[in-house]
């Protein structure tokens, strides 16, 4: 499917889900679209006038190291969160900021990701990866411009060091921001590693690896604009994690083909290697679609799927649990699930099949059905507090039936 028929798509999803949203009072038709197109003006103008030792902004999507989308869809993602969580708080001055800072955390690790993945040695990887942490953390970092790879790595850690213009460093959530953005890194080099030496288990990945997911980063870029953190906000900052780990393993399922050719840790071969279903050795000596058939075929990709959706689902009941008169909670149960909307919707367009088209439409559901067809090895992966329980001994009212977890509360 080519690009036209996926910003077809993207395009309808957005307008579908603005009007869908307008009853919202935090997502009114009119607040959502001025804020979406200044900051896209604003946007827009600093890449274009990045530094003389960057790579130019038309040079960067010329040789295929971003894409326009890429930040445009960032935009309208962050925008999503950021409104109803910070309307009644906030000048629209506050909130565009926010969205700046988590545009430009999602395009520059959306760069410097292709880079190291493509490009980079994973000695380059390591380093490029240190001076992204201090862009991050102090919005300074060593300007490298003797080739083309090295200026776009230093326009990946310039858009960086936005971020840190930004946010407020004088709230207690900086202090989230400055250690999360060393477990990003962390999480980051952690897979690098793995892919270097040995690979994880699916455990240790969801445990751990997923770490590298931006998803902390970004809603402290929200938080860094209350002047007090309570309950309330560390449980949404909690919610929000699940909601991009499930995030990173939907992609995992998006991009298997192109994990499978750079040989980077994804979920789904994980499954498929810890049921037999593949080796190591077959991403080397087989044809790409042919291991991808193998998971196809023996349901490792639908398996991986459920994963997400419990991670997802996961970051849903936290979300419910939250109880503050400044957020639209509304609005942002519906902001997560256009972002699970959003996560499918290449797959549909890959697939298009039944099966597909019934997980994407989902979204709109109480996820009623999409509980019921979690395999419960997929529900204790994505919940390793109920390892080892006994099944009747857990916080939620619902029931094992044939090896599957069912819960089904109504959200809005």
């Amino acid at each position: 499917m080519g690009e036209k028929a996926y910003g077809l798509l993207d395009n309808l999803v957005e307008v579908f889900w603005t009007a869908w949203n307008s009853t919202c009072p935090s997502l009114r038709y009119g607040v959502s679209t001025s804020l979406l197109g200044e900051a896209k003006g604003v946007y827009r103008n600093r890449l274009h006038n990045l530094p003389s030792e960057c790579l130019e902004y038309d040079l960067l999507l010329k040789k295929g190291y971003l894409k326009e989308k890429h930040w445009v869809y960032a935009i309208f993602m962050a925008a999503a969160e950021s409104l109803p969580l910070l309307y009644k708080e906030c000048t629209r001055k506050e909130i565009l900021q926010s969205v700046l800072a988590k545009v430009s955390l999602g395009a520059s690790s959306k760069l410097l990701d292709n880079l190291n993945d493509e490009i980079h040695t994973v000695e380059e990887a390591y380093n490029s990866l240190e001076n992204y942490l201090s862009a991050l953390r102090t919005g300074e970092s060593e300007k490298k411009c003797s080739s083309p790879v090295e200026r776009a790595e230093s326009s990946a850690c310039e858009m960086a060091s936005w971020i840190y213009q930004y946010v407020d460093c004088n709230v207690p959530a900086f202090n989230l921001y400055l250690d999360d953005c060393t477990k990003l890194v962390e999480g980051q080099i952690m897979s690098l590693k793995h892919k270097e030496k040995r690979w994880p288990s699916l455990c240790e990945y969801v445990g751990s690896i997923a770490e590298k997911s931006i998803g902390d980063v970004w809603i402290d870029c929200d938080l860094c604009q209350f002047d007090l953190l309570d309950e309330q906000l560390i449980t949404l900052k909690k919610a929000n994690e699940y909601i991009f780990k499930s995030s990173l393993v939907y992609d995992d399922v998006q991009d298997i083909y192109e994990d499978i050719r750079t040989r980077s840790v994804n979920s789904a071969v994980l499954l498929g290697c810890e049921r037999g279903t593949i080796t190591l050795d077959d991403l080397v000596e087989m044809e790409c679609s042919d291991v991808v058939s193998l998971l196809e075929e023996s349901g490792i990709l639908k398996d991986v799927i459920h994963l997400a959706d419990a991670l997802f689902l996961k970051g849903v009941d936290l979300l419910m649990q939250v109880d503050d008169p400044r957020i639209d909670m509304k609005a942002l149960i519906r902001s997560f699930r256009f972002v699970r909307l959003f996560n499918l919707r290449k797959l549909l367009m890959r697939n298009k099949d039944f099966w597909t088209l019934k997980q994407f439409l989902a979204s709109f559901t109480d996820f009623k059905y999409v509980r019921g067809q979690i395999p419960l090895q997929m529900f204790r992966l994505a919940n390793p507090e109920f390892q080892g329980m006994d099944r009747n001994r857990h916080r939620y009212t619902g029931e094992y039936e044939r090896g599957r977890y069912t819960y089904s509360p109504l959200y809005s």
